[in-house]
């Protein structure tokens, strides 16, 4: 029997990225993974900023957006080869500091967040160890685990246990989670392949909305291009199984010979949501708790918000004392939210893959109109919500008061003469209470400034120009350059913001009145 603070089973990107911001906290981890290395062919190929700076948040950020390009934008292409959508890049200043969305060779992500995982001795990882059963009490979870070796059984005890183990998590089946059915099913060919020649290709990526055969183009990092083709009624997967096969159905799209492929699978696309997220002291993650179309890019993104909701409240309730019950709500937010994007991500996929030649020039005509007309939302990172429900502040109808679970910013910030750095490099990890004006951050009376220091909040001071070192206050005064938290702010015409540990914000506040009673809910909500 050895003994841990969180068994994390699955090492993939979610796993990963669970077992460093918890190695980051100093806890005791361990990892059980069945394979014995990263399985060595993209898969994910994009993602966004707010997994970025989860990374950031990891310390790897930098390290993993070297080996990353800019997303180039995507063109949707109707019957006769015209533009009918388009998504393109958020143009800067970007409101997060990294690239709204970027390309990325998912061996090498996993390589760095390994290599990030190994700065930690109390995070010890088990390749080739199989899950095979667990039980609970009210302050422990047993899991039995094989050591693919040799056989041999092994026993972990943790106080929480999360199943990053992917879509059919053995962790899931053990207690036969419902799962919400979105209503989308289709078998997809995924080609990914490396340039190896000179050919014509879109310098963006293409949705190509036509009956005869929809399709997705992909630009990768470097030289890796993927394709995404629908199987059409009357084919199976078994058709495609020969690279010929492959060959032959992607010439509809590309000249094959200047490619040399690298994978090439069918899948089946499925719109996906568990319907509970939590079966006591185990919390399903990632693939584990939802799939999605890849129509978004989200799926990857997704996984990594689940990790750092989950982490920041387990740590919480370990470390700060706050009331298990906290632990609730990460079910409580983390599910509408992926419901909303599952959604998205099934409507674009049901824009791209109609088969109906009269009601695909429809869509045309209508995604026309709509685009000539200005009513077509072009940024990508629109359709990604906020938080509604769960640890936010909400008025007597449960509604988000103003501002409450939308993402807070990340400007790029100065302290005096030092050069600029990403806001939350030099903020930390915990609660903030972030403001522009030196009056708004004074409104703490005793009793909330007590409440705030037991939530070990720190104070912000964002400036738009140079000022004086303001002592008096118990902040930290930094000075942006780009404008970006100022326009926020304006905005939500508020005059402080208190930002949850996830960088979500928990609620605005215009007045004294207003921020007090901000500190207070929350206080009550975690310690009571």
């Amino acid at each position: 029997m050895t003994q841990f603070d969180v068994l994390v089973v699955g090492y993939g990107p979610a796993g990963a990225t669970l077992a460093n911001l918890l190695g980051q906290r100093g806890y005791r981890v361990a990892v059980i993974e069945q394979a014995p290395a990263i399985y060595d062919k993209p898969r994910a190929i994009t993602a966004d900023h707010e997994a970025m700076r989860v990374f950031q948040a990891c310390g790897l950020a930098d390290d993993i957006a070297r080996s990353t390009v800019p997303h180039p934008g995507t063109d949707f292409v109707g019957v006769e080869g015209q533009t009918i959508k388009r998504f393109y890049p958020q143009p800067p200043p970007h409101p997060l500091a990294w690239e709204p969305t970027w390309m990325f060779v998912q061996p090498e992500l996993e390589a760095t967040l390994r290599k990030g995982v190994e700065r930690f001795e109390q995070v010890h990882v088990f390749l080739q160890h199989e899950f095979v059963s667990l039980s609970q009490t009210d302050a422990s979870a047993t899991v039995n685990v094989r050591r693919l070796e040799d056989g041999q059984m092994l026993a972990f005890e943790a106080r929480y246990v999360v199943a990053c183990d992917g879509a059919r998590s053995p962790v899931r089946e053990q207690f036969s989670a419902a799962i919400d059915d979105l209503a989308f099913d289709e078998y997809w060919i995924v080609v990914d392949a490396w340039l190896r020649a000179d050919v014509k290709l879109p310098p963006r990526c293409v949705q190509y909305c036509r009956p005869s055969r929809p399709g997705t183009y992909i630009v990768g990092p470097g030289q890796l291009r993927r394709w995404e083709i629908k199987m059409l009624p009357g084919e199976k997967p078994a058709d495609f199984s020969s690279e010929q096969s492959i060959r032959q159905v992607l010439a509809e799209f590309v000249d094959t010979h200047a490619l040399e492929l690298c994978r090439h699978a069918v899948y089946r696309f499925h719109a996906l949501v568990v319907h509970e997220w939590r079966f006591g002291r185990v919390f399903l993650m990632g693939d584990a708790a939802h799939q999605m179309p890849p129509f978004l890019g989200q799926g990857l993104c997704a996984a990594i918000r689940d990790a750092i909701n989950l982490v920041w409240k387990l740590d919480a309730v370990e470390r700060l004392g706050a009331s298990p019950q906290l632990l609730d709500t990460y079910g409580e937010e983390r599910k509408p939210h992926v419901r909303t994007i599952v959604s998205h991500a099934k409507s674009f996929g049901l824009i791209i893959g109609e088969l109906d030649e009269a009601a695909a020039r429809q869509r045309d005509a209508r995604l026309l109109e709509e685009m000539a007309a200005g009513k077509a939302e072009t940024v990508r990172q629109k359709f990604i919500p906020g938080l509604q429900s769960g640890l936010i502040d909400r008025d007597a109808k449960s509604q988000p008061r103003g501002g409450a679970g939308t993402l807070f910013v990340q400007p790029w910030v100065q302290t005096g003469s030092e050069p600029f750095h990403r806001f939350d490099d030099l903020v930390g990890p915990g609660f903030l209470l972030v403001s522009a004006s030196v009056e708004s951050l004074a409104w703490l009376d005793v009793e909330s400034a007590e409440k705030w220091q037991r939530l070990q909040g720190s104070q912000v001071l964002v400036r738009s120009e140079a000022h004086p070192s303001l002592d008096v206050l118990p902040a930290l005064v930094v000075t942006e350059r780009e404008g970006v938290f100022k326009k926020w702010l304006d905005e939500l015409d508020t005059a402080v913001v208190l930002v949850r540990p996830d960088r979500y914000v928990y609620g605005t506040a215009k007045n004294a009145a207003e921020l007090q009673r901000l500190v207070e809910a929350l206080h009550q909500v975690l310690f009571y």
